[in-house]
């Protein structure tokens, strides 16, 4: 990304006024989905991610999230050429405050229908409508990196790919905690890990409300019994505390791994782990290297700073393969969130001025300071785009970071003031597809 110095600088650059102009007006007829055009809107879009058309049984299995999702499609004549939609969720944002966010999803446009601006047009309305819904936040995790920026997103979050192998990780260097686990049945998984989860996992920056409907999808081969002799088992256990209180949970899978001509060794897959802290975390962390005949644990998407790594007697057993974006945030409304959030103790303000060519109400200047952030005519500090702003929300991307790239052109003092302000640990971290 090149770095251009102006009031529409770096990452807002994509956002080009013409643009949002042009999307105005379509050859297209774009509208909401009506339930008897879901299914034709669903085989749109998973040709668009390169599957075929859905089945009986999996169209009707996804119908409870258009029910509570704002969906649009493109029609040219009779076909539907374009799907855009966004899922109903809260945010936590640091303070803990939970905001407002349209969860964007279901993006696709047929391969005949692509680079003729629908995209722009359908991103644009959606945007446009979860802002008239009183959306705060918009957030997306990215099949395609380089689609988003030009309506106003950013990396707001990061998550690393990890694999443990399991031999080197003992004796950790911190004691355990006191408290137990257990196997949850899987008559009880539904029951037990969603409330579990509102009540202990959203103190962490960047998490999301699972709406119900997710909960089958995510829990599915925890919550019921497989039909296979043997193979690949899924399971959830609970970290309780001393009080009798459960704090912590993991959902894991675990399979043989049978190589040709090796002993068979067992291998897991961590798929969702969150505690009530990081401590609780690294508890049900040791419950999975306890677990015997798993020679390796590997884990799609985990904190970038998760503790783990360093307790363990070698720290290269936890091997982060990849860095990866976790979650995408785009700014709806800049003085709901700047004032949403809370920032660090520091006896020093910045001005920021924002450029939002999509939103004119998102155009102007915000004080900030450890009190919070306030509407200004003052002058400004510096000047960015939304973009730019989207991804310094949440406190894990530094601006400094967005200085050496180009997308902010400030004094080194008032870089420091900035990332003093707006910084949180432990990171951010989504952790929820959707």
């Amino acid at each position: 990304m090149r770095g251009v110095r102006s009031s529409l600088s770096g990452i807002g650059a994509a956002l080009d006024p013409a643009v949002w102009q042009r999307a105005g007006m379509s050859e297209y007829d774009i509208r909401p989905v009506d339930v008897d055009e879901r299914r034709v809107a669903v085989d749109t879009f998973r040709t668009a991610l390169l599957s075929g058309a859905t089945n009986d049984e999996a169209f009707a299995a996804g119908q409870a999230s258009w029910d509570e999702s704002d969906s649009l499609a493109a029609w040219d004549d009779d076909a539907c050429v374009g799907v855009v939609a966004a899922f109903r969720f809260d945010s936590t944002v640091p303070g803990g405050a939970l905001v407002s966010t349209a969860g964007v999803t279901r993006v696709g446009v047929l391969p005949t229908h692509t680079r003729r601006g629908l995209l722009t047009q359908l991103m644009h309305r959606l945007l446009r409508e979860s802002h008239e819904r009183g959306n705060v936040l918009a957030a997306l995790h990215a099949s395609e990196t380089s689609i988003y920026r030009r309506f106003g997103f950013a990396i707001a979050t990061d998550a690393v790919a990890a694999v443990v192998t399991t031999r080197h990780t003992k004796p950790w260097r911190s004691a355990p905690l006191p408290g137990s686990m257990r196997l949850l049945p899987y008559t009880d998984v539904l029951a037990v890990v969603p409330p579990l989860y509102e009540r202990i996992a959203r103190w962490r920056v960047g998490s999301i409300s699972r709406p119900d409907w997710t909960w089958p999808r995510i829990l599915k081969d925890a919550s019921q019994p497989t039909a296979e002799p043997y193979g690949k088992g899924s399971f959830v256990a609970v970290h309780t505390d001393t009080s009798g209180t459960d704090d912590g949970y993991v959902l894991y899978d675990v399979d043989w791994d049978e190589a040709f001509a090796k002993n068979p060794t067992g291998a897991g897959k961590v798929r969702d782990l969150w505690g009530r802290s990081p401590e609780i975390e690294l508890e049900l962390w040791r419950y999975l290297l306890d677990i015997d005949l798993i020679t390796t644990w590997k884990a799609e998407m985990r904190p970038v700073d998760e503790p783990v790594r360093r307790t363990m007697h070698d720290s290269r057993a936890y091997e982060a393969v990849q860095r990866i974006d976790d979650q995408w945030i785009r700014i709806l409304d800049v003085d709901a969130a700047l004032t949403a959030r809370t920032y660090a103790a520091s006896s020093n303000s910045v001005t920021i001025r924002v450029d939002d060519p999509m939103f004119p109400a998102n155009t102007g200047a915000w004080t900030v300071s450890a009190a919070g952030a306030a509407r200004t005519d003052r002058p400004a500090d510096v000047s960015v785009g939304i973009g730019t702003l989207s991804a310094a929300y949440l406190g894990a991307v530094s601006w400094h970071d967005h200085s050496s790239i180009g997308a902010v052109d400030a004094s080194a003092e008032t870089l420091a003031r900035l990332d003093t302000l707006f910084a949180v640990r432990p990171a951010p971290f989504c952790g929820t597809g959707y």
